[in-house]
């Protein structure tokens, strides 16, 4: 599907009037390894704005009054971008994707930690591969809204509660104990996967497929690092969670809490 008739499709329902929105902001001296990214995106119509301030209020940034993604591009461990994916995640929860000279495990680990939904090697992909990948990331967070929706207007439960975890769908919120949590797009998906599974285990490729909505393949330590999260977030203790359970070998499960 084009993002054209993604956009058609969402119009009247995520406020977009036209194009979406990318913001692509870089760190060190990778201002000039911008320029083939922003070329490659616009002609998939899409509005890409760079700048070198990615901790800016991001609505400033976008005429349209709206920002759909943010692209990272950095030096790897030399040149990181940690403290951009930080300030972001105070204020957005947009999808996040870094593309880096040197995206080895421990930069993924740290970019993952501070808030990246996905780290790509700048020398590992071709072009098809990114264009597919920020596609597939859009069409995900545009497309959230509409879902919700046509499964509320279908008589689906707009509310999902497990002890003191709770999570409203029809304005996409998770509560703890009563009290508002932050996630970002992303975990948000993943808590509400395993709320609707609550007591079945989640294999770890099922979670990735239904919540990233592409093909896993090597996901494990993604989703892991997002479970971190979620547990740090959502549990009385996450060294030892009494929701998120893992399955060892298999994936995770959400315990259902004592009546």
């Amino acid at each position: 599907m084009s993002l054209n008739n993604i956009l058609a499709a969402k119009s009247g329902i995520t406020n977009i009037e036209s194009r979406p929105n990318v913001i692509l902001t870089y760190t060190g001296a990778n201002a000039s390894k911008t320029d083939d990214i922003a070329k490659l995106l616009m002609r998939e119509e899409i509005n890409v704005y760079t700048t070198d301030c990615g901790d800016k209020k991001l609505r400033e940034l976008c005429p349209n009054g709206s920002w759909h993604m943010m692209i990272v591009r950095d030096g790897g461990l030399a040149a990181p971008s940690f403290d951009i994916i930080g300030n972001v995640r105070k204020i957005s929860d947009i999808p996040l994707l870094t593309v880096s000279d040197s995206c080895d495990e421990i930069y993924r680990t740290m970019a993952l930690a501070k808030g990246a939904d996905a780290c790509m090697d700048a020398d590992d992909f071709g072009k098809y591969e990114f264009k597919a990948r920020v596609i597939s990331m859009l069409r995900r967070y545009l497309g959230e809204s509409a879902e919700s929706r046509s499964f509320l207007a279908a008589g689906g439960t707009d509310t999902l509660v497990n002890g003191a975890i709770s999570v409203d769908r029809r304005r996409r919120e998770v509560f703890s104990g009563g009290n508002p949590v932050k996630l970002t797009a992303i975990e948000y998906g993943i808590v509400e996967y395993l709320m609707e599974n609550c007591g079945d285990v989640c294999t770890v490729d099922d979670i990735y497929r239904r919540v990233w909505r592409e093909n896993p393949y090597s996901v494990r330590k993604t989703v892991v690092e997002h479970i971190r999260r979620i547990r740090s977030k959502i549990e009385p203790d996450p060294h030892n969670p009494s929701y998120i359970k893992v399955v060892f070998g298999v994936g995770y499960k959400m315990e259902r809490a004592a009546v």
